[in-house]
């Protein structure tokens, strides 16, 4: 995929600079379920207990994770069909946030088709280099930008805003794993970026602690949604190394891309992976949304019921 298809209405710096903190999700959830108009009104920083401009930043992180989507027209802001099976608190799948699996999907998410951060989605899929030099970081983000009509050439003040919130957001600012960097950041958990001095990061490639073979199962039919088929395959060689795709997002190579598809398969039998004539290929039989959906409840234990709520803005019917 190309930047100017995933990101077709690009934003920068619209974080406010905070990055998205444990809570904000399933505490705007609750409002917004009941209260769609609630960033309209000048009580929505003392609802949420936070400043005006974190305001704006949690409103930014929940429709940028696909969480909430906004109304264009009436600027309401609603749940996903997503946010209401996640975080519902009689049925969620993980209401408080408590799995790893649920974190890899908002990360997942962050990169998907919309991307409302479209600085990131550069880092994450189109440079390859394992060290990365922050001041290089932004050279490359802003030339890249350039000769795109549609971005209106953001300015390198901007542009640096999302590269610290990119940093801050997936490791500690002391370099150092303790809990109240996790408490802080829920992302940090992922181990996705190291901070190796004050302006050099480092990819971690390979499987990482708490990625599941059903969340890249996920992803990797959520990716095929996007693209496209045309049939009921896709290659894995393409998930992994295609940008947009999981192995970029998730810093997995096509072996272990491979693996992991396998184990997916015996855990639930929403998808197969065969190898002919050297082409591994994933394969999704029926309804590829049917299969989306078996995958993320067999992720959470639980069988998966056909249902829909009262808001079903679906993030899962590309």
């Amino acid at each position: 995929m190309r930047l100017e298809e995933v990101a077709p209405n690009p934003v920068f710096s619209r974080h406010e600079t905070f990055h998205l903190r444990y809570g904000w999700l399933k505490k705007t959830y609750n409002m917004i379920r009941n209260n769609p108009k609630l960033f309209l009104t000048d009580e929505a920083p003392v609802l949420l207990g936070v400043g005006k401009n974190m305001t704006h930043a949690m409103k930014f992180w929940g429709i940028a994770s696909k969480m909430f989507v906004e109304n264009k027209k009436s600027h309401t802001v609603s749940p996903t069909e997503i946010c209401h099976m996640l975080f519902d608190d009689k049925t969620g799948l993980d209401p408080y946030l408590e799995r790893p699996d649920t974190l890899w999907l908002l990360h997942w998410f962050l990169y998907a088709s919309p991307c409302f951060v479209p600085a990131w989605w550069i880092i994450m899929n189109e440079i390859t280099a394992t060290n990365i030099e922050t001041d290089k970081v932004v050279d490359h983000v802003l030339s890249r930008v350039a000769n795109v009509e549609k971005y209106n050439s953001p300015s390198p003040k901007s542009v640096k805003k999302d590269i610290d919130v990119f940093v801050h957001t997936y490791t500690s600012k002391r370099g150092k794993e303790l809990m109240e960097d996790y408490l802080d950041c829920p992302f940090r958990h992922l181990h996705v970026l190291r901070q190796r001095d004050r302006d050099e990061m480092r990819f971690v490639y390979g499987r990482k602690p708490g990625m599941s073979p059903l969340v890249v199962a996920f992803a990797c039919l959520d990716f095929a949604s996007m693209v496209g088929t045309g049939g009921q395959t896709i290659s894995v060689h393409r998930l992994a190394m295609e940008a947009g795709g999981p192995g970029n997002v998730f810093k997995i190579s096509e072996a272990d891309m491979t693996e992991m598809l396998m184990s997916a398969m015996s855990a639930c039998g929403a998808i197969s992976v065969k190898t002919t004539i050297g082409t591994t290929m994933l394969s999704f039989g029926g309804d590829l949304q049917e299969a989306r959906m078996r995958i993320l409840y067999a992720m959470y234990g639980r069988r998966y019921v056909k249902f829909k709520h009262r808001q079903p803005q679906e993030v899962l019917s590309r």
